[in-house]
């Protein structure tokens, strides 16, 4: 009976003995697949939620906070607005202006002047490529830009 034990199944040490195949053959392989599938996409999630990536490029504006409302404007004596209306006409400090003087206009006025102000006030009728341009012309001079978007309009009319 021993004779025939190692016979069917191999001489010890032979390296021929036959193992039965497991009833889940590859649980190891499938809990490392559903690891990954978990891991991977949340370390990405979060990642791109905490901003790592610095992959953007856009346009840097500076929104108006409720808390500087009451505060000087740095050392100008004056903040100056430039205004676009929904028939895209543009102003500035109520000046009606054709866009191509904007950034000329501004330098003018600013002088040697540092830490200006200009707002930004656009109607919610204009596309946005026309706000960008504007952008684009503020940025042209050393004045810092600030959008007034509709939330800060009711908090300075109050």
């Amino acid at each position: 009976m021993l004779f025939r034990s190692l016979n069917k199944y191999g001489n010890p040490g032979t390296g021929r003995i036959r193992r039965k195949s497991p009833i889940f053959p590859s649980i190891g392989t499938h809990y490392a697949q559903v690891l990954l599938l978990l891991i991977l996409p949340g370390v990405l999630v979060y990642s791109y939620a905490w901003g790592y990536d610095d992959g953007s490029v856009g346009l840097p504006v500076h929104l108006l906070r409720t808390e500087s409302l009451g505060k000087p404007v740095g050392s100008c004596a004056e903040a100056w607005a430039v205004r676009i209306d929904s028939e895209e006409i543009w102003y500035l400090n109520s000046k009606k202006i054709y866009p191509d003087e904007l950034a000329s206009l501004l330098r003018e006025q600013q002088g040697t002047r540092t830490n200006c102000t200009v707002f930004l006030d656009v109607d919610t009728e204009v596309p946005y490529s026309v706000a960008i341009r504007a952008i684009d012309l503020m940025q042209e001079t050393p004045a810092k830009v600030v959008l007034l978007t509709p939330e800060t309009k009711k908090i300075h009319a109050r």
